[in-house]
């Protein structure tokens, strides 16, 4: 049974997932499938934006520096930031994902190095520009729509959790990472949302721990090719 946006936050406890049913023939589809980016995205999937905000009450979420490492990591440099009054005008979340079920451990999906790489990022971008590791599968879906609402650059390891990045705003980036060679899942939401869309190998080593498949990926290669989409979109020249 569907469950309507303006029915979620007065009926339903939402602390698994949201699905989001659109025809084949829906407003929000009919693009030309060879254009990599919408720049002007429909009238509907705005809409279907301005129904979030205003029954998720998102305008008044902030982001409180959450100490759980758990679902949140932010690097030192974001926090001396924070503590002496920056204000941050653009937003990087990274998608953290920590485990799979025991049934898809060979999936090789596992970010290791995960602070390691938003230490990195956040030493080489503007003071002003707010690096976050976010492990949302430990968090209630409003709150996950919330954080995606305040995120500007989503980028995170081949998944279909980087298709949390609907609920960005309009023309934010969507950046999916791989260490080999396969297929990006997010071409498709980006032409129907507005959302420039980018999909690199990154270099990596595989490695096996506690019978999961984990990534870590180059440091360096990581960050010079977020800083080149970065500058391709003018978070700083």
């Amino acid at each position: 049974e569907p469950i309507f946006i303006k029915d979620l936050k007065k009926k339903y406890h939402i602390s698994s997932a949201i699905h989001v049913p659109i025809n084949w023939d829906s407003p929000l589809l009919i693009r030309d499938i060879n254009n990599t980016y919408c720049k002007h995205p429909t009238k509907t999937y705005k809409k279907f934006l301005e129904l979030i905000d205003k029954y998720l009450d998102i305008p008044n979420f902030v982001d409180s520096f959450i100490s759980d490492k758990e679902a949140f990591y932010y690097p030192k440099y974001i926090i001396d930031r924070h503590n002496s009054g920056v204000k941050f005008i653009k937003c990087v979340t990274i998608i953290w994902r920590r485990i799979w079920p025991k049934t898809r451990t060979e999936q090789n999906r596992l970010m290791q190095n995960g602070p390691e790489l938003s230490d990195k990022l956040a030493s080489f971008v503007p003071e002003n520009i707010l690096v976050r590791l976010v492990n949302t599968a430990s968090l209630p879906m409003s709150e996950q729509i919330s954080i995606m609402r305040k995120t500007d650059y989503l980028v995170g390891i081949h998944g279909a959790g980087l298709t949390l990045g609907i609920f960005m705003p309009v023309s934010s980036i969507y950046h999916e990472i791989l260490n080999k060679e396969t297929w990006s899942v997010l071409l498709f939401l980006s032409m129907m949302s507005g959302h420039n869309c980018y999909f690199d190998i990154v270099k990596g080593i595989d490695n096996r721990t506690n019978g999961f498949e984990y990534v870590s990926f180059d440091e360096i290669d990581f960050v010079e090719k977020v800083k080149k989409h970065m500058k391709e979109n003018n978070f700083f020249q």
